[in-house]
């Protein structure tokens, strides 16, 4: 599925926050989901769009730690020391 994932794909439904809005408040410091969360709205109605664990059905196509580890990976956050 990660191939429909790009900039206007919508991670949060119910507060409608694109896949760039996540990216973007990352990019702008948010390394954490609650930080995410704050920074979007996103994760902060029904919950499943937050992690693979609340979205048992498999309803969303990425998730917001998804998301993270990837920008993570991508040098985007760094850990605390």
């Amino acid at each position: 599925m990660e191939d429909v994932i790009n900039d206007i794909y919508t991670v949060c439904i119910c507060n409608e926050v694109t896949y760039k809005e996540v990216m973007d408040a990352i990019k702008e410091g948010a390394c954490t989901v609650e930080e995410i969360m704050e920074k979007t709205s996103a994760g902060t109605g029904c919950g499943l769009c937050k992690s693979s664990k609340d979205d048992v059905a498999g309803e969303r196509a990425i998730h917001l730690d998804e998301i993270l580890e990837k920008a993570k990976l991508e040098g985007l956050c760094q850990e605390d020391s």
